[in-house]
């Protein structure tokens, strides 16, 4: 159990009864043995299990380190709001905020980023461990999509992209398959991208210029509105694999996935997409 269990809250009963099922997860752990990997309560809150091992700890103590350190103000931004950690059923869960909350048909992506999995100041042999489970493109273009969800406007039905989805993009088909996550069968959803754009754009900037955090990957979640025009946000999620330090050496993984999936969601607003080349 974690050092934090003191500070650990109890959920209420209303809070317990008006929990419903995560239908817009699009990837990561659903359940973790008996227990779900997500509940999702009222008011726009998702709660996420910590307990299953030592990275969901060393996740939390990121979020609490960033909602009560005033150096990290502006990072609070990018990420979803934490608001505590409770325990419920004797496992332990950190309240977040939902950022699918208030779209009425959200179609969620799951995005990894980071072109590798290890710190340097690892060991070599701990290094090649990693390097080999860094799946798909993520080496090259330092992103790859876990999953998504993508409303299709004909049947009214959302259709789920799975895991294999996203390891069928190569260097090559990068672009078409990325728009592949904002085909509604009726038209590209582009309306939605400059909003998208523009905020992948700021976590860039804020990313490449702090010095407080070190992060080999991450992942992103992407959502915009299947039904309402314009609509669409980007957090950063996944905390389980920064470390902490003044002048980190390390940000330029996360930073070559940011720049190449601006660089194709560009491309796809423009309608370039056949343009798309990956520049070395």
């Amino acid at each position: 159990m974690s050092e934090h269990k003191e500070e650990d809250e109890t959920l209420d009963e209303v809070e317990v009864s008006s929990f419903k099922e995560v239908w817009h997860q699009v990837a990561g752990h659903k359940d973790h043995g008996s227990t779900p990997g997500f509940l999702m309560g009222p008011n726009g809150r998702l709660y996420k299990n910590i307990s299953h091992d030592a990275r969901g700890e060393k996740e939390e103590c990121f979020y609490k380190k960033v909602f009560s350190d005033e150096k990290f103000t502006r990072f609070r931004d990018f990420i979803p709001t934490y608001y505590k950690t409770i325990l419920y059923q004797n496992v332990r869960f950190m309240a977040l905020s939902d950022a699918c909350y208030g779209f009425k048909v959200p179609c969620g992506s799951d995005i990894k980023v980071g072109s590798v999995d290890y710190n340097s100041q690892d060991s070599s042999t701990k290094q090649e461990v990693h390097k080999k489970k860094v799946l798909g493109i993520a080496p090259i273009l330092g992103f790859r999509f876990a999953g998504a969800n993508v409303y299709n406007a004909t049947d009214k039905t959302v259709q789920k992209l799975d895991k294999g989805w996203g390891l069928s993009f190569t260097v090559e088909n990068a672009a078409k398959k990325t728009e592949e996550y904002f085909n509604d069968k009726k038209t590209i959803r582009r309306d939605v991208l400059p909003s998208l754009i523009r905020q992948l754009t700021d976590l860039l900037e804020y990313y490449t210029q702090q010095k407080l955090f070190w992060l080999c990957r991450s992942s992103l979640l992407v959502v915009y509105d299947g039904l309402t025009p314009e609509k669409g946000t980007v957090k950063m999620i996944d905390f389980a694999h920064n470390t902490t330090q003044e002048n980190p050496s390390d940000n330029t993984y996360v930073e070559i996935g940011l720049r190449n999936l601006i660089d194709i969601l560009s491309h796809i607003h423009r309608g370039q997409t056949a343009e798309w080349k990956y520049n070395t």
